[in-house]
Formats: structure tokens, sequence, C-alpha cells
């Protein structure tokens, strides 16, 4: 008996040392990445409105301290939290961004690859790029599920442990899709909040009705993330599958763009080539009713305005029940699109100067 307590004392011993260790690495690790996502939000936070800036600490504050959505925050504790944040930012704010250093090996913040590789036997996952306006991102989270689907690794991760300010839902690099199930789970939360204010019957209201708010916020928002990342990757694929054909000229025309409506209405060209070749064929033949719905709520302003043929296939699928009209449009807008595109990129290599205005003409004559 004296012997089996002995050895058993010798175990746990070593499970509590190693799940030390473990807790040390994490902790190292994390510490690490939030150290460079706070030299880059202390170089892109000034970046927003201060509306936008303000909402999105609000959410980033909600984050940090493991609040519910439908928790009341503490104003006087996050004005605290955002003038320290502040001063860590005016701190950081001229240096360069940190090495990751792993098991001894220094990485460069950018080495996705090789640091996820030392990460397999943890469930983490990291991931670091270049986002919308060369603003760089960071963020390490639990990894939920790995899958591969038209050649592409998907990953789909839960908590996180460190992020910057700007959390997008999804992203893709290189042959990899990630979705961050926190981020649209955020989302997701902020779209049924808009629509709490007002509570109009319009196509919010009808595709937050399949999900039970009324009775459990938190399974409500579950329910919708399980649907609604499945949507996000077709949207991704149909990005990815656009990059493949015109990455470099893309790239080329949107760095001339930068903070001119003609960037806002390139994207939104874009967006609607990728969802017309993925995404709205994805969700016709899935059949489901509330991604469609939620799908057409969450078109902006001039996705709306340049493909309006959208919104009325939309709603004579809500008015008469059939759903071809929107694979007929999707199949348009797919060659519609795309030609549109070529076009842009053919004035971008052509143009000696500014190309901005002559695309913005080019696309408000596109409509669809």
């Amino acid at each position: 008996m004296n012997a089996i307590i002995k050895n058993l004392s010798i175990l746990l011993g070593f499970l509590v040392e190693t799940a030390s260790e473990l807790s040390t690495f994490h902790q190292d690790l994390i510490n690490q990445v939030q150290s460079n996502c706070d030299i880059s939000d202390a170089n892109h936070a000034g970046n927003y409105t201060l509306c936008i800036y303000l909402l999105k600490m609000r959410e980033y504050y909600r984050w940090l301290n493991a609040l519910e959505f439908a928790d009341e925050l503490d104003n006087e504790s996050m004005a605290s939290w955002l003038r320290n944040k502040e001063d860590i930012w005016d701190q950081v704010v001229d240096n360069d961004f940190q090495q990751i250093t792993l098991n001894a090996q220094e990485f460069d913040p950018f080495d996705s690859q090789g640091i996820n590789q030392q990460l397999q036997q943890h469930d983490l996952y990291y991931h670091a790029g270049i986002g919308q306006k060369a603003v760089q991102h960071f963020f390490i989270a639990d990894l939920q599920e790995q899958r591969k689907e038209q050649g592409i690794d998907i990953y789909i991760t839960g908590k996180e442990h460190a992020r910057d300010l700007t959390a997008p839902p999804a992203m893709s690099a290189l042959d990899q899709i990630i979705v961050r199930q926190e981020s649209l789970k955020r989302m997701c939360w902020e779209r049924y909040q808009e629509w709490h204010w007002n509570q109009l019957e319009n196509v919010m209201g009808t595709a937050l009705a399949f999900y039970p708010f009324e009775d459990s916020i938190p399974e409500a928002l579950q329910l919708m993330v399980e649907v609604e990342q499945n949507t996000v990757i077709r949207h991704e694929l149909g990005e990815m599958s656009i990059t493949a054909d015109y990455a470099e000229r893309w790239s080329d025309m949107m760095l001339k763009l930068l903070d001119s409506k003609a960037e806002i209405m390139a994207r939104a060209v874009r967006d609607h080539m990728a969802d017309c070749l993925y995404t709205l064929p994805f969700l016709v033949r899935q059949g489901e009713e509330a991604p469609i719905h939620f799908f057409f709520a969450n078109l902006t302003f001039m996705r709306k305005e340049l493909f309006p043929s959208a919104m009325s296939a939309y709603l004579h699928w809500v008015d008469t029940g059939e759903i071809s009209a929107l694979m007929e449009v999707a199949h348009k807008g797919a060659l519609h699109w795309e030609k549109t595109l070529r076009a842009m990129l053919a004035i971008n290599a052509h143009s000696r100067k500014n190309p901005a205005a002559e695309i913005s003409a080019l696309i408000e004559q596109s409509r669809l």
C-alpha cells in the first residue's frame, strides 16, 4: 500500500510540474504575441473615427475580461483600462515587432507556418498577416478544428488568448483559411444588438428570428456561428480563387487606391465576384433559409448600390419561394463582375496618373 501511495505521489508531482511548465509556456507565448498586437495597435488604432474606435475598444475590453455579450460594462473601470492601454501604446509605438521565441528557437513574427509547427502538440493556432490598409494583425487561439477542402487547409479557432484591436471573423493566407469563432460570434452579437435596439421588420430581423435569442443569447449566438462559419468559408474560397488569377495586379491597384472611394468600390466588386462564384451557389444548394437571409441582411450600402439585381432576386425568393432566381443572378453576376474586375486592372495598368477617378467611373457604370 505504501508503495502504491508513493508511486501516486510521484505521478501527481510529475503532473503538477508538467502542468506548471505548460502554463509557463503558454503565458510566455501569449505575452510575446500580445506585445506585437500592442505595437500594431499603437500605430493603427488612430486610423478609426472616434465613434468606431470607442466601439472597438468596448468590445476589446469585453474580450479581455471574458465578459458575456449581454453583461453590462463598468464604465469607470473601462475608462481606467482605456487610459492604461493608450499609455502602453505610447510607450511601444516606435518599437519593432518582436521575434517569437519558442523552445529556445527564434522565429520571425510573420513566420506563422514555422511557429505553428512548434504549437501542434499544444492545440494552439497562431497567425500573423497584413490586412486592409497594410495593417499588421496577430493572434493566438485554441485550435478547435482543422480540415481540408478543395486543397485548402481550413483552421477553425476558439478561445483567443492574444489579439489586436481589429479581429476579422475570417481571413485567407496562401493556401489557408482561418475562421475565428470568437470574432464571428462577436459580429453576430453586434448585428443582433443593432437590430434589437429598434426591432424593425427588416431582413436582419427575419434572419435573427431563426435563432432562440428570447430564450438564450449564448445558445443563439453559438448556433449562428456554427451556421455562418460555413458561409464565410465559401466567401474566403471565392476570394482565394480570384487572388490566384489576379494577385499581383490586384495588390498593385489597391496600393494606388488606398483611402479613396474607389478602394471601397473595388473591394465591393471583388466581394460580389467571390460571392457569385462560391457563396451564393453554396447557399442555394444548401437550401437553408437562415443563412440566406443573413447574407443579404449584411450587404453593405455600397454592395447593394452596385448589385441591385441581387436584392431583387432575393426579394423574389422571399415572395414566391422560387430559389432559382438566386442561382441565375449568381451565374450572371460571376461573369459580369469578372469582366468589371478585368477592366479595372486594365485601367490601372495603363494609367500614368492616379487611376482612382477613372476606376470609380467605370464601377459606377457597371451596376448590375
